[in-house]
């Protein structure tokens, strides 16, 4: 076990030479400081089996994250901390958590499997340098050049900086609860070629993808079954690297992660008073589908649609810091799928789950899209 554990921290340790930034410090709140100060790690072994602790999942995902994340108080500052959770019956299960300030989960992705083919390569008695080790795996550090550290991102819309507090136990008075539902492949390809159909003569473009189509069944379900009104309203993350022109490589280091913010046309929403059963599929594909195709363009495009996603996140937050409500709830949204996370291979197979844990604060109203481990159907 002790030579499985130094193997992980020696590759990843050779990782982070080229993922330096995660080995740095925040500051001023606008700057990566790649001092080299390090990422926290830890190991943990857990007495039980790790079959029995599939069983129940959900009960126990907090127990295998680091300390600092579930009581939130980060004390030495890393942007990336690991804990490698190490089961009696030899089992792994690895946790890393990342600030999202410096990478969004396409970067966390890159970093994942980087680190497991240079942990897979030394494993196997080859040398970590080599150049075939990759190759195609390592960061690209061109958006650092493209968006350099910008002042509206410290003050955006005119909006101050906001210390928002986390909230204590004794305060919250909201009671979270989360569920788990996995869209079988088959089922989802039927429901992208029947919406295909009904859609062509309205919407001239391809088939809906898997994404967009559970993503408007879970928001559909979500307004039949909430107030009127209450959740007319979805923003959905956007990963903007192809939608720049000329586009990003995939392994482009940062966070170059937006919002789209998706509201019910007045017609929709009018229905959803009067007659949920009037609401049609293809109504929220559409309205899903416009806005995000409304997200490309240049540098400069997409540096404004970014500000402006920025100062629609934070302008709420300061409203409601200051005791003003806000109208209404709004469901945030976020894919992982396509992400190859289910590739990382440390050298002994590849993941049998890949998941989040659902209640690590503030995680209220939030949908996390995930592949499931076939590739085709998806975890919500």
């Amino acid at each position: 076990m002790m030579i499985l554990i130094c193997l992980r921290s020696k590759s990843l340790s050779e990782t982070l030479v080229h993922f330096y930034p995660m080995a740095g410090r925040m500051k001023d709140n606008i700057v990566i400081d790649c001092n080299d100060e390090g990422i926290g790690f830890s190991v943990v072994k857990i007495k039980g089996k790790m079959c029995d602790f599939m069983m129940q999942p959900n009960e126990s995902l907090n127990l295998l994250l680091p300390s600092e994340v579930v009581s939130m108080k980060f004390v030495k500052e890393a942007q990336v901390i690991v804990q490698v959770n190490m089961f009696n019956c030899g089992g792994t299960a690895i946790c890393l958590c990342t600030s999202h300030k410096i990478a969004d989960l396409c970067t966390m992705s890159t970093f994942i499997r980087n680190w497991a083919g240079t942990t897979n390569t030394t494993r196997d008695g080859g040398a970590i340098a080599a150049p075939t080790t990759n190759q195609n795996l390592l960061p690209s550090f061109d958006s650092a050049s493209l968006f350099p550290p910008r002042e509206q991102l410290v003050s955006p819309s005119g909006v101050p900086p906001i210390a928002v507090p986390y909230p204590q136990e004794d305060v919250r008075g909201d009671k979270i609860v989360s569920k788990r539902f996995v869209f079988d492949a088959v089922k989802i390809t039927s429901l992208r070629e029947k919406l295909e159909v009904l859609m062509h003569g309205n919407y001239k473009s391809s088939r809906p993808t898997r994404v967009e189509v559970v993503a408007a069944l879970i928001w559909k379900a979500a307004v039949i079954s909430s107030p009127a009104g209450s959740l007319s309203t979805v923003n959905l993350t956007v990963n903007y690297r192809k939608r720049i022109d000329p586009p990003l490589l995939d392994v482009s280091f940062g966070n170059f992660t937006g919002m789209v913010t998706v509201a019910l046309s007045a017609t929709t929403a009018t229905k959803s008073t009067t007659n949920h059963t009037s609401i049609q599929l293809t109504e929220f594909v559409a309205q899903l589908r416009g806005e995000i195709n409304m997200v490309k363009g240049d540098k400069s495009c997409i540096e404004k649609i970014f500000l402006r996603c920025v100062g629609d996140y934070v302008e709420p937050i300061a409203k409601n810091i200051t005791g003003v409500e806000n109208e209404g709830l709004a469901l945030l949204m976020t894919s992982w799928c396509r992400f190859g996370l289910y590739d990382a291979d440390f050298g002994w197979g590849k993941p049998i789950w890949v998941t989040t844990d659902p209640f690590i604060e503030p995680n209220k109203n939030i949908i996390v899209m995930n592949d499931t481990k076939c590739g085709d159907g998806i975890e919500v």
